[in-house]
C-alpha cells in the first residue's frame, strides 16, 4: 500500500467521505481526502517558513509538500508604501491534472485584538480547501498586508462612532483583486473562472471586490462577512453596525458579479438581525446576491467556514450556487 492510500486507511476522516465504499475513489477525491487528514493532525509534517528563505518575486516560491500537492508562493497585493504592489506569500494547492483549472482565492478574516495580526501565519482552511480541490479548483490563499508581519496594515477603519468600513473594505478588495489578476494571467489557470471566498473580514473585502467586477470573476460566496465585530472594553460591541450597513449599499452598486452570503443564527459578530440589513442594503442597491441564514452552529456560528464539521452545513448551498456558473 503506498503512502497516500496508507493516510487514507488509517484516517477516521477516511470513513465520512460522501461517497459509497464499493465506488472507487477519484484520484482528486484521494488527494483530498490526504489533505484533510494531513492538516488535521494525522499525519502533520514539520515545516520551517517556506517562505523566509525564498526568492521574492510574484509565482510559486518552494513545494511544501510534493505529496499534497501544496506549494509556497508570492502572489501580487495592493500598493505598499513606495506605491508598488507588495508580494503577499500565499498558500497554493493543486489539483492532479495538467489543466488549466478554475480557481479559487480564499481570503481570511481578521482577529479582533490588534496584538494577534503580526502572528498570523497564512491560512490553510483545511476542510474547505479540500472540498474545493474535489471540485477541480486551484485553491490560492493568500494573507493579506499588514497580517504576518508584511507591510503596513492597510484595513484600519478609523474609531468607533465613525468607522469607515468602506475604505476597511476597499483596502482588502486591493490585496483580492491584485492576486485575482495576477493569476488571470497564468497558463495553467482558466482565466474567466476565478471564484472569490472570504471569512468575516475577507467576507467583507470579498463584497468590496466584486463592485469592481474584475475581469474573470464569475462568482463569489461570503462567510459570516463583517467588520467591527467583538470590540469594546468587554469584547462584546460590534462597532457602528448601521455604518456597516452603509458600506454594503455602497458595495451592492454596480455589482455584477453573482454572489452567496452564509451566516448562521448564532454568530457573535454580526446577529442575524444585521446581516440581513446588510444583505437588504447590498441588494436594494442593485447586487446580486443569494443569503442565506443556517440554524444555530456549535457554540459560535461565526465559525462556520473554518471549522471542519461546518463544511457539511455549507456545501451544498454551496454547490447548488455554483452549478450552472462554473
Amino acid at each position: 500500500m503506498n503512502v497516500l492510500n496508507s493516510m487514507i486507511a488509517s484516517s477516521p476522516i477516511a470513513r465520512v467521505v460522501d461517497q459509497p465504499a464499493t465506488r472507487p475513489m477519484s484520484t482528486i477525491a484521494r488527494v483530498a481526502i490526504a489533505l484533510a487528514c494531513t492538516l488535521s493532525g494525522t499525519g502533520a509534517f514539520a515545516q520551517a517558513d517556506p517562505w523566509a528563505d525564498a526568492e521574492r518575486k510574484a509565482g510559486p516560491a518552494k513545494v511544501i509538500s510534493s505529496q499534497l500537492r501544496e506549494e509556497a508562493w508570492f502572489v501580487p497585493g495592493g500598493p505598499g508604501q513606495d506605491g508598488r504592489p507588495v508580494l503577499l506569500r500565499a498558500r497554493v494547492f493543486r489539483p492532479v491534472g495538467a489543466g488549466p483549472f478554475k480557481v479559487a482565492v480564499i481570503s481570511h478574516g481578521s482577529p479582533a485584538s490588534a496584538a494577534a495580526r503580526p502572528k498570523m501565519s497564512v491560512p490553510r482552511y483545511n476542510s474547505a480547501t479540500a472540498w474545493l480541490l474535489e471540485r477541480g479548483y486551484i485553491v490560492v490563499l493568500p494573507l493579506r498586508r499588514g497580517y504576518g508581519g508584511q507591510g503596513e496594515w492597510a484595513e484600519d477603519y478609523g474609531t468607533c462612532n465613525g468607522a469607515n468600513y468602506v475604505a476597511a473594505g476597499n483596502a482588502s478588495a486591493d490585496d483580492i483583486v491584485s492576486a485575482a489578476g495576477y493569476l488571470a494571467t497564468l497558463p495553467e489557470v482558466r482565466r474567466n473562472r476565478i471564484l472569490l471566498m472570504g471569512v468575516s473580514a475577507g467576507g467583507f473585502g470579498t463584497l468590496a471586490a466584486v463592485r469592481r467586477n474584475t475581469e474573470g470573476v464569475f462568482a463569489a460566496i461570503n462567510f459570516s462577512g463583517g467588520r467591527g465585530g467583538h470590540q469594546g472594553k468587554y469584547g462584546d460591541e460590534n462597532f457602528a453596525p448601521g455604518n456597516l450597513v452603509k458600506a454594503a449599499a455602497a458595495f451592492g452598486v454596480d455589482a455584477r458579479v453573482p454572489s452567496l452570503w452564509l451566516y448562521a443564527k448564532n454568530d457573535s459578530f454580526f446577529d442575524p438581525d444585521l446581516s440581513r440589513r446588510m444583505f437588504e442594503a447590498y441588494k436594494g442597491a442593485g447586487g446580486r446576491v443569494q443569503y442565506v441564514l443556517f440554524p444555530e452552529f456549535k457554540k459560535d456560528g461565526h465559525a462556520i467556514f473554518g471549522d471542519a464539521e461546518g463544511k457539511a452545513v455549507w456545501r451544498e448551498r454551496v454547490a447548488s450556487f455554483l452549478q450552472g456558473l462554473e
